[in-house]
């Protein structure tokens, strides 16, 4: 059996700035992965399947402060890759060195929360960081034979991208063209993260607001405050200001969020499903992102597989109120002259399980402590 090309797919990485929003700390786990990757005896594609980079939650650092701007420039973008490659070097290294061998190829698909690589200077950037390699992509979608991987904001109705007007115009600048909710998060919710870093990381999120009954208060507050304003202030207080218009379509979909308590990402399958009925006929392995869940269903010769994120994540266990840590994965699919295959390979955590109530009366101390078992040195805190 000859192999034609390996492919490696991880997603959902979300490298931020080494702050409170920053809720990557397997920097140790994922450069061994790729340090190894970089010894294979053949070419291999390594594909970070979206958000790879969390732009979207990454503070701005202008005259010695932080802070969280609507309008985004691709200086301010590059602003805030500065920032991720400081707090992150370590993987930026090994990326570095698996580029240094032009038959590998690494891509970068495009995800809600590293909207940003849209620009030239991001994608300029980020090759002069890794060292100007031309065997560096970004791509919307990557597609090798029958393999077909893609992050699955698409298929979210509302965080997907407008990728037919990608930027737009605010007194004389270029700026990111963001989806509603993306412009929402960074207004309202940047400073709440702040206040409760590690919430966030815990799963299911429905469970977690069910015992969290004054964050459901909160959030629901400050959500609908956002939707009315955005109704009937905001379009008019900001008249000239592209980003705040009259956002109809979304106002459904938002109320009955609200009404189920609804507060986690939906799954794409299902519209993956209907959107690329078409595409079964000639790929036979889809893998997306998006979803921090593990996902694979295998029939009729083809493969739906969600590996899950490589943040810093949690499922809670309500009876004994543990929060245990999740594991990292990846794909490996194998490309022969004898057809396509592919595994799941599970990284091995040596995690401490943690106590949900003693997380919750600080979460700051957690965050240190998960960050320092991790052995990662946050940047901003």
């Amino acid at each position: 059996m000859a192999l034609e090309k390996e492919i490696i797919v991880l997603g959902d990485i979300e490298m931020g700035a080494g702050n409170l929003t920053d809720d990557f700390i397997s920097d140790n786990a994922l450069t061994e992965l790729i340090e190894e990757l970089c010894k294979r005896p053949h070419a291999v594609d390594l594909v970070l399947n979206g958000d790879t980079f969390d732009f979207l939650k990454c503070p701005y650092f202008s005259a010695n402060q932080l802070s969280y701007p609507r309008h985004i420039t691709s200086e301010i973008s590059i602003n805030k890759l500065n920032l991720i490659y400081h707090a992150h070097n370590k993987v930026f290294r090994a990326l570095k060195k698996f580029c240094k061998d032009k038959n590998n190829r690494l891509y970068f698909n495009i995800g809600n929360h590293d909207t940003d690589l849209v620009y030239h200077a991001v994608q300029k950037r980020i090759k002069e960081l890794l060292s100007n390699s031309n065997n560096i992509y970004f791509k919307q979608v990557y597609r090798y034979k029958n393999v077909h991987v893609e992050h699955g904001q698409q298929y979210d109705f509302l965080t997907k991208i407008n990728f037919d007007k990608l930027f737009l115009n605010y007194r004389g600048k270029e700026i990111l063209n963001q989806s509603f909710i993306s412009f929402g998060l960074i207004s309202r919710f940047m400073h709440m993260k702040e206040k409760h870093p590690f919430l966030e990381r815990i799963f299911p999120r429905k469970e977690l607001l069910k015992i969290q009954r004054r964050l459901i208060k909160k959030l629901t507050r400050r959500t609908v405050g956002y939707f009315i304003k955005s109704m009937l202030y905001y379009p008019l207080r900001y008249f000239y200001d592209p980003t705040y218009t009259y956002p109809r379509e979304l106002f459904r979909e938002l109320y009955i969020r609200l009404k189920n308590v609804h507060w986690d990402v939906d799954k794409v399958i299902p519209t993956f499903k209907r959107k690329k009925k078409h595409s079964f006929k000639k790929d036979r392995i889809f893998v997306l992102g998006h979803i921090h869940e593990k996902f694979v269903e295998d029939k009729d010769n083809i493969a739906l597989i969600h590996p899950g994120s490589w943040r810093d994540e949690y499922d809670l266990d309500v009876d004994t109120r543990k929060l245990i840590p999740r594991p990292k994965r990846y794909v490996q699919i194998l490309i022969t002259d004898v057809g396509t295959d592919y595994q799941i390979i599970e990284i091995p955590t040596n995690r401490t399980n943690l106590n949900f109530d003693k997380v919750i009366n600080n979460e700051l101390k957690h965050v240190k402590l998960v960050a320092k078992e991790e052995k990662f040195h946050p940047a901003l805190i």
